[in-house]
């Protein structure tokens, strides 16, 4: 069933499961409305060979009128939905619409809904706000054709790369941030060995899809582990797909050049999307805060000097000064460092700082 989104405000069993024919139909009608409003809009392509379908999930990007107000309630309107949770920004909003008589009676011919037990039918529409187009290309190829997006990611996961629909990324050492690489498919799957045109081309079954997804350079079914799972919305019994790929994936072999060392796939990411210099620029930092936080921090001066809050920061002041800054205090020797403190404290009247010698 679909309609997860409107199950306290809509009789349960009013969202039936849709044979693909009035998917399609139903898919056909509503592009062109929403195209009215934004100028890039589709529906990721679904599993291959599914035979039913729940909400149909639509990514869009582009508004027609920049700074418009009120987009997601324009989308409601535009779509005649009867009830609505709208997300502002660049989030998914749920639209309930009633489907029609012939639409029904379509759901009745197929079985999928005979006889009828409610009044009236529903389809859950979600639309999802893209920032740019890029993000609305990588939206389309992570939630493309089933779950083969998250397989291509536990693919990468395998060697610390870290992919989402933020783009890839390489995680930093505690507390500094992710650094991102690109949230271009077209440079991600390339980097990846994996060919954007055959994604394009479409996969008829889903061991096409895993047969692509083993394409990667990265490829290495003895790596692939059910727990790569925890991270993704979906719990794991929704991932059929997934765990289907796990199985297929034991009795085919590695990439022939797989890279072996998780650290090795990480520098060379680095160096391949032109991220090294930044990378190399937050372990100089890191290293520099650790080194102050063990060789010139206020309680080390408070140690040394025997000085309350305010003597310190002084004295401290004053090292930065006469040394040039901390740039120039980084790696230098904690006895020297202690003796420029001491220095400091002498050169200073600190009686203003209500300091008893």
């Amino acid at each position: 069933m679909g309609g997860k989104a409107f199950s306290n405000d809509l009789p349960s069993g009013s969202f039936p499961r849709l044979p693909s024919r009035l998917y399609q139909d139903l898919k056909d009608r509503l592009t062109p409305l929403l195209r009215t409003i934004y100028t890039l809009v589709e529906v990721p392509p679904e599993t291959p060979g599914k035979k039913d379908h729940g909400d149909i999930d639509f990514v869009v990007a582009q508004p027609i009128r920049e700074n418009g107000d009120d987009m997601a309630t324009k989308v409601g309107q535009v779509l005649g939905a009867v009830k609505s949770v709208e997300m502002d920004g660049n989030r998914t909003s749920n639209y309930a619409l009633e489907l029609n008589q012939e639409d029904c009676m379509l759901l009745a011919s197929n079985g999928l809904q005979s006889p009828l037990p409610i009044q009236k039918i529903y389809l859950q529409v979600d639309v999802r706000v893209c920032l740019d187009a890029e993000e609305w290309e990588l939206l389309k190829v992570m939630h493309g054709y089933g779950d083969l997006g998250i397989i291509i990611a536990s693919i990468a996961r395998c060697h610390n790369l870290i992919l989402g629909t933020k783009g890839l990324k390489v995680s930093s050492p505690p507390p500094d941030p992710a650094i991102y690489l690109s949230k271009s498919p077209h440079a991600i799957l390339e980097y990846m060995g994996l060919s954007m045109d055959r994604w394009k081309e479409g996969f008829t079954t889903v061991e096409e899809t895993f047969i692509f997804a083993s394409t990667s350079r990265f490829f290495d079914p003895r790596r692939i582990r059910r727990s790569q799972l925890h991270s993704f919305t979906k719990s794991l019994e929704e991932r059929a797909m997934y765990h289907a790929f796990t199985r297929w994936a034991q009795s085919q072999s590695p990439a022939p050049y797989c890279l072996e060392a998780e650290r090795e796939a990480v520098e060379e990411a680095l160096v391949y999307f032109g991220k090294k210099d930044e990378w190399d620029a937050a372990a100089r930092a890191r290293d520099k805060r650790l080194w102050l936080k063990n060789n010139f921090s206020g309680k080390l001066v408070a140690e040394w000097t025997g000085l309350g809050w305010r003597g310190v920061k002084a004295v401290m002041d004053k090292v930065r000064a006469s040394a040039g800054g901390e740039d120039k205090l980084y790696g230098r020797p904690l006895q020297d460092v202690k003796n420029l403190v001491l220095e400091s404290k002498d050169a200073l009247d600190l009686g203003q700082y209500g300091v008893v010698e």
